[in-house]
């Protein structure tokens, strides 16, 4: 059996990326492997992620609105899915799961449009490009069709 194909859904994602990751992934003959990144919370030791802020709350009530997110993006597929919660550096955990769980490939969409896209290109640049850069495996990267037609 073949490694998953790890698609990051970050917090508002495009369900678009999320269908077409997994449209790869029956291609394949592979399960989807979706994955969550926190980036304002911590991994525990213990594997658990809890919130930097402790007046944050509990990510339970985030993790079931990404989930049906997940399901409802996924409606359809035959594929097998999972979801997996983590935290801390996007590229870095992304890669971290890729090798924990053999990836065939990682799929990330496009950086955001607008100014919150740029000033997150410029500080550190792009989720995509750091994995390409960092770590084996095929990184697939599809833009976010929300962003509309170029023409």
């Amino acid at each position: 059996m073949t490694g998953p194909v790890l698609v990051g859904v970050p917090r508002g994602h495009d369900p678009s990326v999320t269908r077409r990751a997994a449209d790869l992934a029956v291609a394949l003959g592979a399960e989807l492997l979706c994955v969550a990144v926190d980036e304002a919370s911590v991994r525990e030791p213990s594997g658990a992620v809890v919130p930097v802020d402790p007046d944050a709350g509990t990510p339970a009530a985030d993790d079931q609105a990404l989930r049906d997110a997940v399901a409802a993006a996924l409606a359809g597929s035959p594929v097998p899915w999972r979801l997996e919660r983590t935290a801390g550096d996007p590229a870095a955990e992304l890669a971290r799961l890729a090798a924990a769980h053999d990836a065939v490939l990682v799929v990330v969409g496009a950086r955001r449009p607008g100014v919150r896209g740029w000033a997150t290109h410029l500080v550190g640049g792009t989720v995509a490009g750091r994995l390409i850069h960092d770590q084996p495996r095929p990184v697939v990267v599809l833009p976010d069709e929300r962003a509309g037609d170029a023409s």
